[in-house]
């Protein structure tokens, strides 16, 4: 996909580093962004372009799209590739997974920089919970390499109906685990030869659904520092555990599979409870079902949940910094945030457009959503994620499945991930 404004080529190379000169209007420029491919990306994408054409009408901007389909380590490498082949690329956008992969190679502006010296970009933090902007900073240098677009989290679904018709009350802000089961047994339904027909949760399939049920128990396969692998604490073996007891030991979830985050499921009336971000919205909402609410996640030790965030970053050997700085402001600003709310698959980052009466009247409760920016906690991301995030979810699978019991499960993956995190570096 190419948009063209004008063409031709611009620009001496700054060292990484952005001026705060007025940039002409007439200037003749080209720049690259390279985005993950997501319809909506795609459009904003294409309405950024043309808003800038507006204030630059002699500018080129082509759009590279990458996939992150089979995780983000491989849409990461794409973008390296691109660079490898000698291809300029001026913007980077990519989730928190893949954040540190590209920050610890050197290659990004510390955007603190520009905003140290730009009251516009200053002001945008004001709309943006500190815990996220904290989360997005380098944990290597304490640099903010990416400038924020949308971000989720994860919290609970639930039929309000299903609650009704088993004569239990809505989960509450402070519900515990053993609430949360309690909640799921009695939303299980059985026909008279006690096959389910109805479970009352099901477990979600990825590494970032799957990370609350951690968190709430003061836990995690990696330290704060994202550095000591953690799996044999016994805070860890027991989060596990109570997911293998809901499943097998309480019959209130289906077999674990690798099918998505079962919002088709909660859609089609087979399950009572879910957990996802705001991305199955849409579906949900398309789907007929009225009466739906969203919880806080249950918890154990602790009140929390996950968050992953999306950034854009400017490349240090862009020939433009200035230019691309002036693009990525029309990627994240006003009108994007905007964008992002009326497709409701994000939470937009600016706190104003995730707050209005329109964006939370469905589900019940999404109050809550832009509320956990305060306390949610970012999904363990270093720079060798893909590796650690294959392990997790290959030995989780195992023993979710009662393919490989508990022992084995923690053994593998302290082995295999303390191997991976010794040559983060090297």
């Amino acid at each position: 996909m190419k948009k063209t404004l004008g063409a031709a080529a611009f620009g001496i190379a700054m060292a990484g580093s952005v001026a705060s000169a007025e940039i002409p209007a007439d200037i003749t420029a080209t720049l690259t962004v390279y985005q993950w491919d997501n319809p909506q990306i795609v459009a904003s994408t294409d309405k950024a372009i043309e808003r800038f054409g507006a204030r630059y009408p002699n500018v080129t901007v082509v759009p590279l799209f990458g996939t992150p389909a089979n995780g983000w380590g491989e849409y990461s490498n794409g973008f390296l590739n691109e660079l490898a082949t000698g291809n300029k690329i001026d913007l980077f956008a990519t989730a928190i997974e893949g954040f540190a992969e590209i920050a610890s190679k050197g290659l990004l502006v510390n955007l603190d920089d520009i905003v140290a010296r730009n009251p516009d970009a200053a002001a945008v933090f004001e709309e943006i919970d500190t815990n996220l902007m904290d989360g997005m900073r380098s944990r290597e240098t304490g640099e903010l390499n990416y400038f924020p677009t949308e971000w989720n989290n994860i919290v609970v679904y639930y039929n309000m109906d299903m609650f009704d018709a088993a004569g239990i009350a809505y989960p509450s802000d402070d519900w515990s685990w053993s609430d949360f089961l309690a909640a799921a047994k009695a939303t299980t339904v059985r026909d008279d030869s006690g096959e389910v027909t109805q479970f009352g949760f099901a477990f979600p399939s990825g590494n970032f659904g799957l990370q609350p049920w951690l968190l709430t128990n003061n836990t995690g396969y990696l330290s704060e520092d994202w550095k000591t692998v953690t799996v044999e604490a016994p805070e860890f073996r027991e989060s596990l555990e109570f997911m293998h007891s809901v499943i097998h030991e309480h019959g209130a979830a289906p077999i674990f599979s690798k099918s998505g985050y079962q919002d088709d499921k909660f859609a089609a009336k087979q399950i009572a409870m879910f957990t996802a971000g705001h991305w199955p919205v849409p579906e949900v909402k398309a789907s007929g079902l009225a009466r739906v609410g969203v919880a806080n996640f249950p918890r154990n030790k602790s009140a929390s949940t996950v968050f992953g965030i999306g950034g854009i970053g400017i490349v240090k050997d862009s020939e433009n910094p200035e230019l691309a700085w002036e693009f990525l402001r029309e990627l994240t600003g006003e009108v994007y945030q905007q964008e992002l709310a009326d497709s409701e698959r994000s939470i937009p980052s600016w706190r104003r457009f995730a707050t209005t009466p329109e964006w939370t009247a469905y589900p019940e409760n999404s109050e809550i959503f832009y509320a956990s920016a305060a306390t949610a906690i970012a999904v363990p991301s270093p720079s060798n994620f893909a590796q650690m995030e294959e392990i997790f979810m290959r030995h989780l699978e195992a023993y979710l499945t009662g393919n490989q019991d508990i022992d084995a499960t923690i053994d593998g993956m302290h082995r295999e991930m303390t191997r991976s995190m010794s040559r983060v570096g090297k």
